[in-house]
């Protein structure tokens, strides 16, 4: 239905990557011409107040020759149909157009008020610019700065957990070396007291010879302290013979001799005494010097028992300590790996917000080309009677669009053949099909109806399908792996398989077949295979 719009509200916010209004903004507004299939400057430059654009356009009841734009938006209008805009960069890096928004949302307010709601949108990084064939999108209706935010942040938890990791790994070094030093000083002292323990059982067994040897002497001795005893007596026993035998002169020489001898035997007897007294006192010196040593060697063995066992004690600790880094790194390990998978997941995100973008994109230029279409069809004041060139042009259109759905479809079109029965008269823009209906074919005469055939055959210049390769999935798991097969449209045939391998995640896929960047074909399916722990 057609309505005579007089004035045109833009209304769209940009935010930066930051979520901030962007400040001192240009832009500029441009209207797509379906006739000449290109887009045309609706406006100068517009600076944006903290990142809002509010622009009335008024459409004059008389327009310039000159401005031929607004022309071509008020005639689209009065036909019923509704323009195309898009939001550009009015200062612009390249040489192609820096796209910002190009989905609006449209509102009637009356008979002569339209509004063009942009929404929101936020500007990417340089970084993340999409490169098309005429044209850059520099901004997203999806804001990156959340993810980009917390992938940063993911990134530097990964960068600490990997210093953390490496300081661990260079004090387990250092504990491993000085484990390795305590265990060779454990080493050295356990010798030390087997060779201690080895002295001391010596010791002990010279102690009890000189123990015994001492035994021997002391009795040797009392056996002298008996004999002298007893040749005391005699000797007094002799003298007192003497005493009473004085008279007698032969027995006293017989007995002074006897007397001389037994003298001189009392005095060996003495000094075989002496020496053997002599002999005591070396022994027992000899003996405490043993036991000195004795307890000296003692508490040197006490006191490595105690360095031992206090080295053991140091030793358990130690191994404490080490199961404890251990554990410690494993779980640094797989909180490292869990962020891997967090940012991979991340990424495959935001590769489908990408893709689920490219394809608002391709629908939205499907929704023009059909708009464009439909303004084509709506010109004439007879929507049955359209000129022969349209009626050919809007077939071939729908051929090109089945050849482009079934381009990876194992069948494709061939040659095609149509009959038309129509009316055909002479128009001011050439030959006319008038198209019948059931009703208006009663009224018409069947001579004045011609049959037309058209053939439709493939060109010679027809470009090829673009053969489908099957992506990387290694490393994600099972439920990223399905979001990415089915962007593919492929099948997935899941396989669990035990593994010790300290490197891999419990439902990371490790092995794939088809290998990455193989040619597959839609609807194939493709077996991964996902890590599961051995127990």
């Amino acid at each position: 239905m057609a309505v005579n719009i007089q004035n045109i509200a833009f209304k769209h916010i940009l935010f930066d990557v930051s979520n901030k209004p962007t400040k001192a903004a240009k832009v500029q507004l441009e209207f797509y011409n379906v006739n000449t299939r290109s887009w045309l400057v609706l406006t100068d430059g517009l600076v944006l107040n903290k990142g809002k654009l509010a622009y009335n356009l008024t459409i004059p009841s008389r327009i310039s020759t000159k401005n031929q734009t607004i022309r071509v938006v008020r005639e689209v209008l009065k036909s019923g149909g509704m323009p195309s805009f898009r939001i550009i960069s009015a200062t612009p890096k390249s040489n192609l157009p820096e796209v910002i928004a190009t989905t609006f949302r449209a509102m009637v307010e009356s008979d002569t008020q339209l509004t063009i709601d942009f929404g929101k949108s936020w500007l990417l990084d340089s970084k993340g610019y999409i490169t098309k064939d005429d044209h850059i999108v520099i901004a997203s209706e999806v804001p990156m700065f959340e993810l980009t935010s917390s992938i940063r942040t993911m990134e530097i938890e990964k960068d600490n957990a990997i210093a953390q990791m490496t300081g661990l790994n260079n004090t387990i070094a250092a504990m491993s070396d000085e484990r390795t030093s305590l265990l060779s000083q454990l080493s050295t002292a356990q010798t030390n007291v087997e060779a201690q323990s080895q002295q001391v059982a010596d010791l002990n067994l010279s102690l009890q010879t000189v123990n015994s040897n001492l035994a021997s002497e002391r009795a040797l001795r009392e056996r002298l302290e008996t004999d002298k005893n007893n040749l005391e007596a005699q000797v007094e026993a002799q003298r007192e013979q003497i005493t009473s035998m004085e008279a007698v002169d032969i027995a006293g020489a017989n007995y002074q001799n006897l007397y001389d001898d037994l003298q001189q035997e009392v005095t060996t007897v003495n000094t075989a005494n002496i020496n053997l007294q002599q002999e005591v006192s070396a022994i027992t010196i000899e003996r405490d010097d043993l036991l000195q040593q004795v307890s000296v060697i003692s508490i040197e063995r006490d006191n490595l028992q105690t360095q031992v066992s206090d080295l053991t004690i140091e030793k358990n600790n130690l191994e404490q300590e080490k199961v404890s880094f251990l554990a410690s790194i494993s779980q640094l390990q797989n909180s490292v790996q869990q962020e891997k998978a967090i940012v991979t997941a991340k990424n495959i995100e935001i590769n489908n917000k990408q893709q689920q973008i490219i394809g608002l994109e391709k629908e939205n230029q499907k929704l023009a080309r059909d708009l464009a279409e439909a303004q084509d069809f709506s010109v004439t004041d007879h929507p049955n009677k359209l000129s022969a060139t349209k009626v050919y042009s809007s077939i071939v259109n729908d051929v090109i669009k089945a050849d482009e759905e079934l381009v990876n479809s194992k069948y494709k079109l061939s040659n095609i053949s149509l009959n038309l029965k129509t009316t055909v008269e002479k128009g001011p823009e050439g030959t006319v099909f008038g198209l019948l209906d059931f009703e208006s074919a009663k009224t018409v005469n069947s001579a004045a109806i011609s049959d037309i055939k058209l053939d439709i055959v493939p060109s010679e210049t027809t470009a090829t399908n673009e053969v489908l390769t099957m992506p990387n999935i290694l490393g994600l798991t099972e439920t990223a792996v399905r979001k990415v097969l089915l962007n593919y449209g492929l099948q997935l045939d899941a396989v669990y398989h035990a593994t010790d391998d300290d490197k891999l995640v419990a439902g990371q896929a490790f092995k794939q077949s088809p290998d990455p960047d193989k040619p597959v074909e839609e609807g194939q399916e493709v077996i991964v295979i996902f890590a599961k722990p051995l127990n």
